[in-house]
């Protein structure tokens, strides 16, 4: 790896998981790679399980080592790995997602497949998938922080007694109005995410669409739209409570009616890391059950 590092990150993980972890962390050290670890969940792992000088540095996002770290290796399930995409943003080093949760169609690497992933990261033997993010505007309005999501931007409601209507706009040109609890704009990535869970298409990552999937809409004909990647979206919000919410993956903000929101496809993309033998047709397989009889349990 050219003298580079590799950087964790995490939150939490079970007792059951640590010992693949260590595994594969003392089998890189092995190979002669440095490590750097995000400094919560160092303090998480040397707390819990007595873990301490395993790593070169700590780092937060405000100070990620970019320049000289060759892969970032997210320890969780997805939504770890979302987070985790704060720190590389738009530095183009690419993303590994190690599973210790349940679905995970961005962090798919089993704790079955440590010695494999280990072999290909210190042999440098991977490929990376560039992923599509969306880029958020907001005029009349602040969304702080990092403004890029991986899987979707969300427009919700906050009072749950009422449903919203969301102007839409593709460019200058109208599109609808919806009358319903919320609107998801998705990347093909999300589109296996919230968007899937509100009915909306699975999309491969290597199509260049955007998806529009409404929350409970109230129109029954009201459904999901896909549109290209170069569609500008815009979104003026009106509820009964005079604001809404805004999500930007797990990051929610609560937004002024006054306020228009803008929607792109970024001009960067995250590169997420690809073992050999794992394909995205084989993943989606696996993890929503295709082709099992549920009537006997196979």
């Amino acid at each position: 790896m050219n003298g580079r590092s590799i950087a964790i990150y995490g939150k939490t993980i079970q007792d059951e998981f640590f010992p693949y972890l260590e595994k594969m962390l003392c089998r890189i050290k092995a190979e002669g790679i440095a490590l750097d670890c995000e400094v919560g969940f160092a303090a998480f792992l040397a707390e819990h399980f007595g873990c301490r000088d395993w790593f070169r540095q700590l780092y937060r996002q405000s100070d990620f080592p970019r320049e000289d770290t060759a892969l970032l290796l997210s320890i969780g399930g997805d939504g770890t790995f979302l987070d985790a995409v704060l720190y590389v943003r738009d530095s183009g080093i690419p993303v590994l997602g190690m599973n210790t949760g349940r679905l995970g169609f961005l962090a798919n690497i089993s704790v079955d497949e440590v010695d494999e992933a280990v072999e290909y990261i210190c042999g440098g033997v991977y490929d990376t998938e560039p992923r599509d993010v969306l880029g958020l505007k907001v005029k009349g309005g602040n969304f702080p922080g990092f403004t890029y999501g991986l899987n979707e931007v969300g427009v919700h409601k906050t009072d749950s007694s009422s449903m919203l209507k969301i102007h839409a706009y593709i460019g200058d040109i109208y599109l609808t109005t919806y009358w319903a609890d919320g609107l998801i704009v998705a990347t093909p990535t999300g589109s296996t995410a919230y968007s899937l869970s509100g009915g909306g298409p699975i999309v491969s990552p290597a199509c260049k669409n955007i998806i529009l999937t409404p929350v409970c809409p109230h129109n029954l004909t009201m459904r999901t739209l896909v549109v290209p990647d170069t569609a500008v979206i815009r979104l003026k919000v009106e509820g009964r409570s005079g604001d809404f919410m805004l999500s930007l993956d797990s990051r929610l903000e609560r937004m002024s009616d006054e306020c228009e929101i803008e929607i792109t496809t970024g001009d960067f993309k995250i590169n997420v890391v690809k073992l050999p033998g794992h394909d995205y047709y084989e993943t989606l397989r696996d993890k929503l059950g295709w082709g099992g009889d549920i009537r006997n349990g196979k």
